[in-house]
């Protein structure tokens, strides 16, 4: 017996059947992760490199995975961390939102023109014997949960499409007749923003078109509305998080505002018109065609100005704290992204202590011989003008952030990889701050050392500000790629000796000058003191990136 012949009130269908419907997406949505999520999202931060392959990467992964929210929020989270700049991330948007047209094809062909019992319990079932067999071949348990998905959102379909079927028979719809289009558009935007899924308001405007309750024009209306509904989702997404989130949040409603409305008043009404350009005699298929359409063409007009668009967005939501405090809000739902977004806060550090560090030998970053990238890098961190003290609370306050976000992070289930990736982040980050807080101590001492009268101590004070040179230079080179790990190990084994024997002829010559009473008292006692302060700090920060 079929459940729409069931003693059920219409209202109570149309719930079950929704119900049943998102319940499957986000099962399907699960499935699709586990078989293969983190391949995504490589996908979505590495081919992102010009505007016109942002939108097409949001385009094809929305068709694919079959939700524009689920990509919308992966994509705050990856700008927010640093890995897509803002022009790009605002592509793969505006790209999701042609994506997600994908599914009202499917529904128009597979839902309105077949049986769907036939297709989903056989789903259902196979899934779910996937699962069962799962506690013995785990490499079932991804594909049985998408599988099962599936058939709840065909099996949820079907609840819906036979709850409006009848409508048409037991409902006067005279009161619908007479209500200007203006009011499906709100009704469609409060019904996509209520339920959080475009996908689910194109399916009940397809399913009531279908029944015939509406005409073409209203559920063209309705779709309009959900389109500029679902931006909900982003904005939703963006409360409280990082700045950059609030700009992409923006970016999608103003795009999405002004193609739904361009949408109503330039192309509903000649959507008679445009369906008879293009042979669509069904309205199924017309309303599918339409909704694919106007958003193609919005698509269309503002890639070549994404740009400047970009730019003008980015002047909104500028805060301060924002800027100097990246972790501030920022989701740990999205492991890799959250990753990113520590690694850049990590490097942040790296370069305010190396700066600062450098600045107690007298050194300037230039005189460390870097790559350019490294170089500009810390020309840029130099540039910013923080005062030695100010600099030295801003790398404090970042490892806090650092820390505290780390405990949130290692909630999320993470792999060995990440586990490792992380640990090694929150290693150097405290190294880094112990160093900078061990050379800060004796910041006066080293000055004192440098104006020194007497050349030996001159000379001792040299051996010391070039020896740090080298190391910071190996150090930095070595730590801007961790993934050598090989190379690393040989090179930090060596850079550890070299620290040793160095800390040892240190000490050897300020004896000498001890015994020839060259220096004494508190000169002597202060020598010895930053011989071993500079030999844990250099020590500690280089076994903090040995993996």
């Amino acid at each position: 017996m079929e459940l729409s012949t069931l003693n059920f009130a219409i209202p109570v269908l149309l719930v079950m059947g929704l119900a049943l419907f998102l319940f499957g997406m986000s099962q399907l949505e699960s499935g699709i992760s586990a078989l293969g999520y983190n391949t995504f999202k490589r996908w979505l931060s590495n081919s992102t490199a010009s505007p016109a392959g942002s939108a097409i990467t949001g385009m094809v992964t929305t068709a694919i995975l079959q939700s524009s929210s689920m990509v919308s929020l992966l994509v705050l989270a990856f700008a927010s961390a640093g890995a897509l700049p803002l022009y790009n991330a605002i592509g793969v948007i505006l790209g999701a939102n042609l994506g997600t047209t994908v599914t009202g094809w499917m529904v128009a062909t597979v839902g309105f023109k077949l049986s769907l019992q036939v297709f989903a319990l056989p789903l259902m079932a196979s899934g779910g014997l996937m699962q069962l067999g799962s506690s013995r071949f785990s490499v079932l348990r991804p594909p049985g949960i998408a599988l099962f998905g599936l058939g709840l959102v065909i099996f949820g379909l079907d609840i819906m499409k036979g709850a409006v079927e009848d409508l048409p028979h037991r409902w006067d719809l005279g009161v619908l007749k007479g209500h200007g289009l203006w009011m499906y558009f709100i009704a469609g935007t409060a019904i996509a923003a209520l339920i959080q899924s475009s996908s689910a308001a194109i399916m009940i405007t397809l399913a009531v078109l279908h029944a015939g309750l509406i005409d073409l024009n209203a559920g063209a209306a309705l779709v309009i509305g959900a389109d500029l509904g679902t931006t909900s989702t982003t904005v939703l997404g963006s409360i409280g998080g990082h700045f950059i989130k609030r700009q992409l949040a923006l970016a999608h409603f103003l795009f999405n505002l002004i193609v739904n409305i361009a949408a109503f008043f330039l192309l509903l009404p000649m959507l008679p018109m445009l369906l008879g350009w293009l042979g669509i005699s069904d309205p199924l298929y017309g309303l599918v065609a339409f909704h694919s359409a106007f958003n193609l063409l919005g698509m269309l007009v503002f890639l070549p100005l994404l740009k400047p668009y970009s730019h003008w967005i980015g002047t909104f939501f500028l805060a301060g704290k924002d800027v100097e405090r990246p972790l501030a809000g920022l989701s740990t739902a999205v492991v890799d992204a959250a990753l990113v977004a520590t690694e850049r806060v990590l490097c942040d550090i790296r370069l305010n202590s190396t700066v600062l560090n450098l600045h107690a030998f007298h050194l300037l970053p230039e005189h460390l011989q870097l790559s350019a990238n490294l170089q500009q890098d810390l020309d840029a961190c130099l540039g910013r003008h923080m005062g030695q003290e100010q600099r030295y609370s801003h790398i404090k306050e970042q490892e806090a952030d650092l820390l505290a976000f780390s405990f949130d992070l290692q909630e999320q289930p993470l792999s060995a990889e990440q586990v490792s990736q992380l640990e090694r982040q929150i290693r150097e980050a405290r190294a880094l701050v112990y160093s900078t807080k061990t050379l800060n101590d004796i910041r006066a001492n080293l000055v004192d050392l440098r104006h020194s009268e007497q050349t030996e101590v001159g000379d001792w004070y040299k051996a010391h500000r070039n020896f740090v040179k080298a190391t910071y230079r190996r150090y930095l080179t070595l730590a801007s790629d961790v993934a050598a790990a090989a190379t690393q190990r040989e090179s930090l084994t060596n850079l550890l000796s070299d620290n040793e024997a160095h800390y040892r002829d240190a000490n050897n010559q300020v004896n000498i000058l001890a015994s020839e009473d060259v220096v004494s008292g508190i000169k002597l006692s202060t020598m010895l003191n930053v011989n071993r302060e500079v030999h844990h700090a250099l020590k500690n920060l280089l076994l903090s990136i040995n993996n």
